[in-house]
């Protein structure tokens, strides 16, 4: 009898852990694109990065080696999250100026609506230290890349990212 407790208390941690070990914060999720690979990284923002009503900062890997930066925005709840990605631009640092909206429209492949995906259900992006959802929907990031960036329908990709790692 004392031995069934030990191992189903035992069966209970690992479960618990397990559990805890899947759970990732958004500003550390992983998502890919299944049809190309191409892959979404998310990461906290830098001070310098939180401009406006900034929520996540991230990056898009390619299948080719390019890698697009972007960001998601909150419109302080009275519209839906809207993400940019940028080519050809570099990423504001701490000691560079911020770009004008002329300057950020001239490298701008993608603008549009993220939403959160979890079962059959969408929902507003999570906060950068919340979980993050098991897929996202980025509207119209494959059609508009296509023609920004890729070379012909055959490197065009869909518009939901599942979610795939955390990083440390």
């Amino acid at each position: 009898m004392m031995q069934c407790k030990v191992m189903c208390l035992a069966a209970v941690a690992a479960v618990a852990v397990a559990g805890a070990a899947m759970a990732c914060p958004m500003e550390r999720a992983v998502y890919v694109e299944p049809e190309t690979g191409a892959k979404l990284h998310f990461r906290a923002a830098e001070s310098w990065e939180q401009a406006g009503m900034t929520k996540h900062v991230m990056d898009l890997d390619l299948p080719d080696g390019r890698k697009l930066w972007g960001v998601i925005g909150e419109n302080m709840g009275t519209s839906r999250d809207t993400g940019n990605l940028f080519l050809g631009c570099e990423r504001p640092g701490p000691d560079s100026m911020l770009p004008t909206e002329a300057e950020m429209a001239e490298c701008r492949v993608w603008s549009g609506v993220v939403y959160a995906l979890a079962g059959s259900r969408i929902a507003d992006t999570p906060y950068p230290q919340d979980e993050a959802p098991p897929a996202l929907i980025l509207s119209d990031v494959g059609r508009q890349l296509r023609y920004a960036v890729m070379d012909g329908p055959q490197d065009a990709m869909w518009d939901q990212f599942n979610l795939e790692s955390c990083t440390e």
